[in-house]
């Protein structure tokens, strides 16, 4: 009996997961298995590719010493934003979490709020504050603290301040929902039992809350390591990541090739991170 419904739910199961098979074979698997084929592809002006196999576009970016810098500052910038994010995130997280009045809703809402307009249009309200003619200059010269403006654009430090704001987002989430998700009768039973408030912070609600670290993290670096406008429009010349890197080599100078098999090591780099995520959770539980 138990056999015969084991046969009868296996065509039932595959009919549901038939529509999500077909989205991830068509927007996942096939665009990142085209991209991975054209990285082997050898480069040509005319036909922006050969069917000639070749490893020599991995081979000049692991050579080549701009390429190097390019994905290294990649993911220092992505490693700081995370840590950033995730300072102010939890903060932020830990304060919602033990709110009891209507402000929660309040404040939740303004942390939803700036994913409802584009990143462009949060990107260039950075330019118009630190602009040379922006609001933390103006500030700046009315306090007398400088003379004259001051060059706050095309800075790394603006891009990593920028991308904080846009990924906070990303982190409070996750972490929130970890911390409402804790029995509230822990932290009154850690103090029952002589423990002060640093320590079972340390001791019970930091280690219960770490799904929620470890995924905000990897959603924070996988955003940043693939950002393209913020660091292009506040960072310009000074400040290449890999994003920008792919949207030059594909559509400025036409190199696929290369443009592919650097958006294949960006791909390859955030899969690891997102793997070592889902480890961590099934070592959690």
């Amino acid at each position: 009996m138990t056999q015969e419904k084991g046969h009868r739910s296996a065509p039932f199961a595959a009919a549901l997961l038939a529509p999500v098979s077909i989205l991830y074979l068509v927007f996942l698997i096939v665009p990142i298995g085209y991209f991975l084929a054209v990285s082997f592809l050898k480069y040509s002006p005319e036909r922006l590719y050969l069917p000639e196999l070749t490893t020599d576009n991995y081979r000049r970016l692991l050579s080549d010493g701009y390429y190097r810098q390019i994905i290294y500052d990649t993911f220092r910038i992505s490693a700081i934003v995370t840590l950033f994010s995730l300072i102010f995130g939890y903060t932020l997280a830990y304060f919602l979490s033990r709110m009891k009045s209507a402000w929660r809703g309040i404040l939740m809402f303004l942390i939803i709020a700036p994913l409802m307009t584009g990143v462009i249009v949060r990107t260039y309200g950075w330019i118009v504050l630190l602009g040379s003619d922006g609001l933390v200059n103006r500030l700046l010269i009315g306090l007398g603290l400088v003379s004259s403006p001051i060059g706050l654009l095309n800075t790394e430090p603006t891009v990593i301040v920028a991308l904080v704001h846009i990924m906070l987002p990303y982190m409070v989430f996750p972490i929130f929902s970890s911390l409402v998700s804790q029995d509230p009768h822990l932290v009154p039973a850690a103090s029952t039992l002589g423990a002060r408030p640093l320590r079972t912070f340390f001791e019970v609600t930091l280690p219960l809350s770490r799904s929620g670290i470890v995924m905000g993290s990897a959603l924070v670096f996988t955003l940043t390591a693939g950002s393209i406008v913020t660091p292009e429009l506040l960072g310009g010349r000074n400040v290449t990541m890999l994003g920008q890197t792919i949207y030059q080599l594909i559509l400025s100078t036409f190199n696929w090739p290369l443009g592919a098999a650097v958006a294949a090591i960006l791909v390859v780099c955030q899969f690891s991170v997102i793997s070592l995520y889902f480890r961590k959770m099934r070592r959690a539980y």
